[in-house]
């Protein structure tokens, strides 16, 4: 009887000691945070951009990962 009411009392304590842990946890989702225009939309740079989508798709090809990381590092 007293070995199961000290391992009930010390499950009690663990959980008293991590239930503040979790409480305070930060959102799952991120903030959204408006820059500049105050749109949540980004301007298209068509004319730089399409030069690099097409150097990008000739070196890789259409819609390969290689293609999005090449775009992705000329920031298209």
């Amino acid at each position: 009887m007293l070995r199961k009411l000290t391992l009930a009392a010390g499950v009690v304590a663990m959980a008293a000691m991590f239930a503040p842990v979790s409480a305070t946890a930060t959102p799952a989702m991120p903030q959204i945070v408006e820059v500049g225009t105050g749109s949540l939309v980004q301007k298209a740079q068509y004319g730089r951009c399409r030069h690099w989508r097409h150097e990008c798709a000739h070196r890789w090809g259409w819609r390969t990962p290689g293609y999005f990381r090449c775009l992705g590092r000329h920031g298209c």
